[in-house]
């Protein structure tokens, strides 16, 4: 008899929400199947099957996975369901990394809680949590290797064992470090790169008034004049104007209730603050390249050099992007009122973190 007839066929499924929790399943889909195959046990036939679905909020902004478990299970056809959310997750008062219920074939696992190196980790809680849906001895090991072994004993995750079958055992993150990492995978699950682009009124208003640099001659004096210290606190508190108006117009700021609503509070309102504080950042650079192209372009250095006085060389030209940028940034801030506040919303949160948001301005107070 061959190896073929004797071994047995499991299928896992990877059920995700949209965008980065989709595009993770899929780019480990085969992988994850391979190493099941080499690692978990010889005598299945490992299969990893990937779907796009977001499993509805209950009234708290939760997902109760183990409801919708078996009716997914049936209806696809597979013997274990895990669920990638992009959705912040506490489990025992502290950030959850993922959810296990063997009684209930299921998984789930939070991607905010895995923080910026995102990949390995994913792939590394997918087989360990496969593996203890599956019963393996070996699950708390699988995906480890020697290098992410020994960062892995030193990390601030902690396991939380299952009394009972039907009952979810927990990994989560403990200390400073946990919450850290939880933050940074919200700032990262946030995309704050994206948001630029759909910040067009603010980015013309910027745009226009970052023009005046290069064509008035008050502003190439008092560039030239301001001392670098003073250029870099121009900008910086710049930024600093644009990222507050941002937040407070587009009603950003959470007032979490429920349970640990202060550090909910704290991770969720900081991690906007650090979306939004990144995204002005990355628009003030690319306002500032603009600029300072524009003034290489137009602005003769010759001329320069007569209407300052002194030798211009590109220091004069840096100088003069930085005021003109800085100046661009505070106009954005005004500009960005024009702005949707659903569109400003909708770029700065995750699908799935925007639905949260939504069903949490809409609950009664």
């Amino acid at each position: 008899m061959s190896e073929a007839t004797v071994m047995s066929k499991k299928t896992v499924g990877l059920m995700a929400d949209p965008q980065l929790p989709m595009a993770l399943a899929r780019k480990l889909q085969s992988t994850t199947a391979e190493l099941l195959n080499s690692s978990l046990d010889p005598g299945v036939e490992w299969v990893i099957e990937v779907e796009q679905q977001s499993l509805p909020l209950d009234p708290n902004g939760e997902v109760e996975l183990n409801i919708h478990s078996e009716e997914v299970r049936d209806r696809l056809g597979w013997d274990y369901l895990i669920y990638l959310t992009d959705l912040p997750k506490y489990a025992n008062s502290q950030p959850m990394i993922s959810s296990i219920n063997t009684g209930y074939g299921s998984a789930m696992i939070a991607l905010p809680a895995l923080g910026v190196m995102r990949k390995n980790r994913v792939r590394r809680a997918l087989l360990q949590t496969i593996g203890a849906l599956h019963g393996a001895a070996n699950a708390r090991t699988l995906g480890l290797g020697r290098i992410s072994s020994a960062i892995h004993t030193i990390s601030p995750e902690r396991t939380t064992a299952a009394a009972e079958a039907n009952q979810n055992s927990y990994q989560t993150l403990a200390g400073i470090r946990g919450r850290a990492q939880l933050l940074t995978g919200m700032v990262l699950g946030n995309r704050p790169w994206r948001i630029v682009p759909d910040l067009s009124s603010a980015m013309a208003a910027a745009t226009a008034t970052g023009a005046f640099g290069v064509f008035y001659t008050s502003i190439w004096s008092m560039a030239d004049y301001l001392s670098p210290l003073r250029l870099a606190s121009i900008s910086l508190l710049s930024i600093i104007i644009m990222t507050i108006w941002l937040i407070t117009y587009n009603n950003l700021w959470e007032r979490p209730v429920g349970e640990l609503r202060t550090e909910r509070r704290v991770s969720y309102n900081f991690a906007t603050v650090l979306t939004i504080l990144i995204a002005v950042a990355v628009m003030y650079l690319g306002l500032f390249t603009v600029i300072f192209g524009g003034a290489l372009i137009i602005i003769n250095s010759e001329y320069l050099s007569t209407q300052l006085g002194h030798t211009a060389d590109i220091g004069e030209y840096l100088n003069l992007a930085w005021l003109s940028a800085s100046l661009g940034t505070i106009a954005g801030a005004l500009g960005s009122s024009l702005d949707d506040e659903e569109s400003v919303k909708k770029a700065t949160f995750s699908s799935r973190e925007y639905d949260r948001r939504q069903l949490s301005e809409n609950r009664p107070q």
